[in-house]
């Protein structure tokens, strides 16, 4: 039978997947240096694209794996994710056979070994390690000395930039982002938030106020890493003064400063049409000053919010 061009195309591109699939539960793979782990619209986003101009830092293939908060992907059977990270009963973290299979596909994510020069650093950044409960621990399983960047944003001005960005799901890629498109308004989805966590529940995603307490997401991080593997930025002081940021961040893993720009453009940033409520201030500066004031002390340091 005669054989199209194309079908030799498909071929090859098959031959080649198979033999990458072999090399990399063979082990021949590159690891993350380090994680950008959160905050969600903190500027990790940003971050991720600037370290990715540093000569000695190959990013990954895309931002946001998400390989150790399977969770994420638990009630969302239309993200591709959801087949290689969750299993029935739960994640692939408690399925021998499925997490070798998932270990695999989340090192097919960096540079091959031959592609990484002696010295470099590949990472990822998924604001979403925060957040979920049992990724501090998978981390530390993975690699104990994995070092990690934390970027955190004003939790009330956090929460309302993730509600519009929810808010405004299903217009793009609508297959995979519309079954979590926000249809309440701001003052409801706080208001039922902030009733389920002071009630003692955890609230289903995707998690406006919760997202923004900050001691007891870090506090699972210091159980498990030493303070000095994790740099923890505000991201205020990312947008104001990005060269001195990358210059903290550059120092922490032991690189040369990124050159100097004349101007870091953010990406990502929202443009809103309205401002939070007076009503919902209030209730989120009240909700957050208790878990702010532990994080600063913690932390020896004051955000201000």
């Amino acid at each position: 039978m005669r054989r199209t061009l194309t079908d030799l195309k498909d071929l090859r591109a098959a031959a080649v997947r198979r033999l990458e699939g072999l090399a990399l539960r063979a082990g021949y793979h590159s690891r993350p240096g380090f994680l950008i782990i959160g905050a969600q619209k903190g500027g990790t986003t940003s971050l991720y694209f600037y370290l990715a101009e540093h000569p000695r830092i190959v990013p990954p293939k895309r931002k946001e794996i998400g390989f150790f908060a399977p969770e994420l992907f638990a009630d969302w059977p239309e993200h591709p994710n959801h087949h290689i990270l969750c299993a029935p009963g739960g994640s692939v973290f408690e399925h021998p056979s499925g997490c070798r299979r998932a270990v695999a596909w989340y090192h097919g994510h960096f540079p091959w070994p031959h592609r990484l020069p002696s010295g470099s650093l590949t990472f990822e950044a998924t604001p979403d390690y925060l957040y979920y409960p049992a990724a501090a621990r998978r981390i530390w399983e993975y690699d104990r000395e994995m070092k990690l960047i934390v970027l955190l944003r004003d939790p009330v001005d956090r929460a309302f930039s993730a509600w519009q960005m929810y808010r405004g799901y299903g217009g793009y890629r609508p297959l995979i982002y519309a079954p979590k498109r926000e249809s309440r308004s701001f003052e409801e989805a706080i208001r039922d938030e902030i009733e389920a966590l002071e009630a003692g529940r955890r609230p289903p995603d995707p998690g406006y106020c919760g997202r923004g307490l900050y001691y007891e997401q870090l506090t699972r991080y210091f159980e498990y890493f030493d303070p000095r593997q994790i740099l923890i930025l505000d991201s205020e002081y990312l947008r104001q003064r990005t060269q001195d940021a990358l210059g903290e961040v550059a120092g922490f893993l032991g690189l040369a400063e990124i050159l100097p720009r004349a101007e870091w453009k953010p990406f990502h940033v929202g443009e809103y049409q309205s401002e939070i409520p007076a009503e919902c201030l209030s209730r989120l500066r009240d909700f957050y000053k208790p878990h702010n004031q532990r994080l600063y002390a913690m932390l020896d340091r004051d955000f201000g919010w």
